[in-house]
């Protein structure tokens, strides 16, 4: 009886430590993802995607678009009491004649979407309408690996390079704001990454 004992805490913890490192090693995965830096794209050409929802989105999109990174510019899941004349001022806050004409021209908006599944549904529709299949997919660092997951399930034939919009070079793990941000956005990539495994089977 001992010794069947033992073998099953034995068991126990070889199980407990092969979880525990698929663990750390899809987290560390994750932290890779979130930190890896900004790479200009070789291809230009294609179309600059900012989805919503935190600082500095829609401006590092739209300094991107200004630097002819991207023909142009998609906004993924404005709030839809957010009306034009407001987003033009964010774009445009000296109201600028050529940032009017750059908008009127080369960027566009969506306001259905209201989380980063229903964002990536609603590009890959633009996407697909206007034929266009290469992305600069720009958002926040913790909210990257989801996105690109989200895109990757949702928009599968698109080629998608990833922009993180750096907020704070000095931001590490040791900050207690930032530490919960990147532990909620690792849950949400859990769950979602579980959805979508039980609705596939």
């Amino acid at each position: 009886m001992e010794i069947k004992k033992v073998r099953s805490i034995g068991i126990k913890w070889i199980f407990v430590i092969i979880i525990s490192s698929i663990l750390i090693y899809d987290f560390l995965s994750f932290l890779s993802i979130s930190n890896k830096p900004n790479n200009f794209p070789q291809e230009r050409g294609g179309v600059i995607i900012v989805l919503t929802g935190g600082p500095n989105r829609i401006e590092e999109g739209y300094k991107l678009l200004e630097g002819d990174y991207g023909k142009k510019l998609f906004i993924a899941g404005v709030n839809p009491i957010v009306r034009e004349s407001e987003l033009i001022k964010i774009i445009n806050p000296n109201n600028l004649l050529n940032r009017n004409l750059i908008f009127n021209c080369c960027i566009f908006y969506e306001s259905k979407s209201h989380n980063t599944k229903t964002n990536a549904i609603e590009s890959f529709k633009w996407l697909n309408k206007n034929e266009h299949d290469k992305i600069l997919l720009v958002t926040s660092s913790e909210h990257m690996p989801r996105s690109l997951y989200e895109f990757k399930k949702n928009a599968p034939e698109i080629k998608i390079e990833p922009w993180i919009v750096k907020i704070n070079s000095n931001i590490s793990l040791i900050n207690f704001k930032y530490t919960k941000k990147i532990f909620t956005e690792y849950a949400k990539l859990c769950l979602t990454r579980l959805k979508y495994l039980f609705r596939r089977s």
